[in-house]
């Protein structure tokens, strides 16, 4: 009962976050149940591998190269979304899963990983809200560096306010709190598809912890 909840076959994802690191791990598991893929990433070459390893494996994936994300361009994520929609259609899973930038500073840490949540949450979940139903799962680092912990707390908090502002649309939007280490990838990717699927159909505004030692009290 609980494996058939976690299928998600027929189903179209957005995965912003690019082609390795959760984002990557996130879109095997998703095409390993069925999802139709969009990753989304700045590199083209490894969007690429990623996209057709995802196709030789079975899924229908589609890759969409896209800079400036990182910078806080919301054109450049409206683009995206538009790009979704002529590829795969409109998609009723969201992921926000944006690698970690330590070492880069305070404004690109922000603008990398809290405002270009906030950007993506802006195109992508009206339209769910209007269709009737959708998930979206972010990422909040846990980090040693107050850039970091500022941008999981922002995050946290920005998630938790789209579902309570979209609960009576059928939208649910959950967290995943997460260390950006190798040894934790797994985790946070199982971690973010079970919040999309069924067997989390009664959870938003909910965060799950995966930071281990380093977890945000």
């Amino acid at each position: 009962m609980f494996a058939s909840s976690l299928e998600l076959k027929g189903r179209t994802a957005v995965v912003l976050g690019g082609p390795d690191g959760v984002a990557a791990a996130v879109c095997r598991l998703l095409s390993e149940r069925g999802a139709r893929v969009a990753v989304v990433g700045a590199d083209e070459a490894t969007l690429g591998d990623l996209v057709d390893e995802l196709r030789w494996n079975g899924a229908e994936a589609v890759g969409i190269a896209a800079t400036g994300l990182e910078c806080a361009d919301a054109a450049a994520m409206d683009a995206v979304r538009l790009s979704v929609l002529v590829e795969l259609g409109a998609p009723e899973l969201l992921f926000v899963l944006p690698g970690p930038t330590g070492g880069t500073g305070w404004q690109r840490t922000v603008d990398s990983g809290l405002t270009s949540t906030f950007l993506a949450l802006q195109a992508f979940v009206p339209a769910m809200a209007e269709a009737g139903y959708g998930s979206v799962v972010t990422l909040a680092p846990v980090g040693a560096d107050p850039a970091t912990n500022a941008v999981g707390g922002g995050v946290t908090a920005l998630t938790q306010h789209y579902a309570r502002l979209f609960a009576t649309a059928g939208v649910r939007a959950n967290v995943v709190s997460w260390t950006p280490c190798d040894s934790t990838v797994d985790d946070a990717a199982f971690a973010a598809l079970y919040l999309a699927s069924d067997a989390a159909a009664r959870m938003t505004a909910t965060t799950l912890d995966v930071a281990g030692t380093l977890m945000r009290l």
